[in-house]
């Protein structure tokens, strides 16, 4: 009597192999849906109501007091914003900053306000919950201008 079988160990490594060339075919640098605020309506989730409802709950969280910096004129950074794969939103660092702002002093402020926004729906690759990265623009205004 003869049997073929493979041994669990076998079984792993040819699991994992096929595991890897699935991975090399999928394109992991983008995902498929992107996360979702409650006010979102899932069935049309676009890009364009998650990036409002970033920008509002960024927003609202800075303009709570005024931010003490001095600016001549109307200047911005780009935030650096992670969505985790529990949903949780979470400011990681300034991107890009104008060289009128000084960078480390924002950062901080940013750090101390924008320490606990909401937790959304995750974004999604094959239907599993993943972790995302998303740049935000913030733009300063000086309080004594008339831009607003």
């Amino acid at each position: 009597m003869a049997t073929s079988c493979l041994s669990d160990e076998e079984k792993r490594e040819q699991a994992n192999l096929k595991a890897q060339k699935e991975l090399e075919y999928y394109d992991m640098s983008s995902i498929d849906s992107y996360p979702v605020f409650k006010d979102c309506d899932e069935m049309l989730t676009t890009p364009d109501c998650f990036y409002k409802n970033l920008q509002s709950t960024v927003y609202n969280k800075l303009r709570v007091e005024k931010i003490p910096i001095r600016l001549a004129v109307k200047d911005s950074v780009y935030l650096s914003i992670t969505v985790a794969k529990s949903g949780q939103i979470k400011y990681d660092s300034i991107f890009k900053c104008a060289k009128e702002i000084d960078k480390f002093k924002i950062d901080s402020l940013l750090q101390t306000r924008l320490n606990d926004l909401p937790v959304i729906e995750s974004a999604r690759k094959r239907s599993i919950p993943v972790s995302s990265s998303y740049r935000l623009p913030i733009v300063f205004i000086p309080v004594d201008s008339l831009e607003y």
